[in-house]
C-alpha cells in the first residue's frame, strides 16, 4: 500500500510540474475536445496535434507565452496571448496554422529583476510572474482588478492605474514589496508598468562614464536626457528589441565607460539597418537616435596603440572543427536565431571555449526550434552526445 501511495504523489507531482511548463492546445472553446501539450518551441501545422485551423482554446500557466501564426512555416497575421484563452476571437477562432511557444523570462536577463503577484493578500492565491515592460489589462487578464499582494525582486518599482486597462489615469507609484494592498488598491489594479527604480549615481558630480566610475564593465541607458529617468545597465553583448523591453525605443541618454563601446540600430529589433557608433557618454541623444533605439551592441573598446586587441570582456569561440580547429566565430552573450548572425557556418559547429561564468544553449534548427542542449563548460568535440554539425542557432548566457 505505501508503495503505491509513493508511486501515485510521484505522478501527480510530475504530472503537475509537466503542466507548469506546456501550453495545452483544444479544438473546442472551453478547453474542450481533442487536446495536445506543447513545451517551448516552434510547431508548424502538422506539429500541433490537433489538425491545421482546429485551435480554438487555450491554456497558459504563468510564464509562458504563445504565438499564433496564420499560415504554416510562421507567416501571416500573428497574435500572442500570455494567459488562458478560452474561446479564440472569431477572426483567429479555427485561423492558426503554426505556433510558436516562448517563456516569457529571457534568459538574457538578471533571474533577479522580476514582479510575483498575487491575488491573495500574504503571497496566496493565483500568481503569475511579470519582467520589467508595460501591462494592459488585456494582458494582465487573471490579474485585472484582482492583485491583492505582489513581492519585487530587484531593483524595481510598480506603476499601478486604478480602475483603467490601458495605462492612463489615476495611478500610484510602490516601491517596496506588499504583503497586503490597501483598500484604496486592493483589487483595483488594471493595469501597471514594472520599471527599474530611477538611477541615483553615488557620485552625482561624476555623470560621464568616461571618468573611471563604477560603472566600468556596463552602459547605462537611461529614458530621459541628462541621465535621468528609469536606467537599465547592459553589460557586453546583442540586446534585441524584446532583449530591452520598456526601453525599446526609449533610450536619451546613456553612460558609456572607457572599455566598451555601443553600437545603437535604429527601428530596428534585430540589430540590422541604420546604426550609430558610440564611444562617448552623451547626455542628450540627437534626434537621429531619440527614443529610435530598437536594438543594441555593446561590445569591448579596443585600445589605440593595439588595435585588434580584446578588451577585458570574454567571449565564448565556436569552430568548425574538433579540438578547436578550423574556421572559428568569437560570440558575445545574446541569441543568434542563424548561425550567419553568429559568422558561422550552419550544421558546422564541432567545438567551442566557454569561459567560466558563461553556458551556451544549442538548437538544431533555426529561431531555437528543435531539440536543444546546455553547455557549461568547453568540449572539445560532440561524439558522445551526437551533437556534432547539428547547431543551427545559439544562445550565449552569461550567468
Amino acid at each position: 500500500m505505501k508503495r503505491s501511495i509513493i508511486l501515485t504523489a510521484f505522478v501527480i507531482q510530475f504530472s503537475f510540474t509537466f503542466a507548469q511548463n506546456t501550453v495545452t492546445l483544444y479544438d473546442q472553446c472551453n478547453f474542450g475536445g481533442r487536446y495536445q501539450a506543447l513545451a517551448p518551441g516552434n510547431y508548424r501545422g502538422y506539429q500541433l496535434g490537433i489538425g491545421n485551423d482546429k485551435l480554438s482554446s487555450i491554456r497558459i500557466p504563468a510564464g509562458l507565452k504563445v504565438t499564433l501564426y496564420e499560415h504554416d512555416n510562421y507567416a501571416g497575421r500573428s497574435v500572442t496571448y500570455a494567459a488562458n484563452i478560452t474561446c479564440l476571437p472569431t477572426d483567429w477562432n479555427k485561423q492558426a496554422s503554426s505556433v510558436v511557444v516562448e517563456s516569457e523570462i529571457d534568459p538574457n536577463y538578471n533571474e533577479n529583476d522580476y514582479v510575483v503577484f498575487y491575488n491573495d493578500c500574504y503571497s496566496n492565491g493565483y500568481s503569475r510572474t511579470l519582467r520589467p515592460g508595460k501591462y494592459t489589462g488585456a494582458e494582465l487578464a487573471q490579474l485585472k482588478q484582482n492583485i491583492s499582494s505582489f513581492t519585487i525582486y530587484g531593483n524595481l518599482q510598480v506603476k499601478a492605474y486604478l480602475n483603467n486597462d490601458n495605462l492612463s489615469g489615476y495611478s500610484v507609484t510602490l516601491t517596496t514589496s506588499q504583503l497586503c494592498l490597501s483598500s484604496t488598491t486592493n483589487d483595483k489594479i488594471a493595469s501597471l508598468i514594472i520599471e527599474y527604480k530611477p538611477y541615483n549615481p553615488t557620485d552625482p558630480g561624476n555623470t560621464g562614464g568616461n571618468s573611471g566610475s563604477t560603472n566600468s564593465g556596463y552602459v547605462t541607458f537611461f529614458a530621459n536626457c541628462n541621465y535621468e529617468g528609469n536606467a537599465i545597465r547592459l553589460g557586453a553583448g546583442r540586446y534585441e528589441g524584446d532583449n530591452l523591453g520598456m526601453f525599446r525605443n526609449d533610450i536619451s541618454s546613456m553612460e558609456i565607460p572607457s572599455d566598451l563601446r555601443v553600437r545603437v540600430y535604429i527601428n530596428s529589433d534585430y540589430l540590422t539597418g541604420t546604426s550609430y557608433t558610440l564611444t562617448e557618454s552623451s547626455s542628450c541623444l540627437s534626434s537621429t537616435m531619440n527614443n529610435k533605439i530598437a536594438s543594441i551592441l555593446v561590445e569591448p573598446r579596443y585600445g589605440g596603440n593595439n588595435p585588434g586587441t580584446p578588451g577585458t570582456v570574454e567571449r565564448v569561440t565556436i569552430y568548425t572543427d574538433t579540438y578547436y580547429g578550423g574556421q572559428s566565430s568569437s560570440l558575445l552573450p545574446g541569441n543568434y536565431s542563424t548561425m550567419s548572425q553568429a559568422g558561422f557556418p550552419d550544421d558546422a559547429l564541432s567545438s567551442l571555449q566557454l569561459p567560466a561564468g558563461y553556458r551556451v544553449i544549442l538548437y538544431e534548427n533555426p529561431n531555437f526550434g528543435g531539440k536543444s542542449y546546455t553547455i557549461t563548460a568547453s568540449k572539445s568535440m560532440f561524439t558522445i552526445s551526437g551533437w556534432n554539425d547539428k547547431t543551427s542557432s545559439i544562445k550565449v548566457i552569461r550567468d
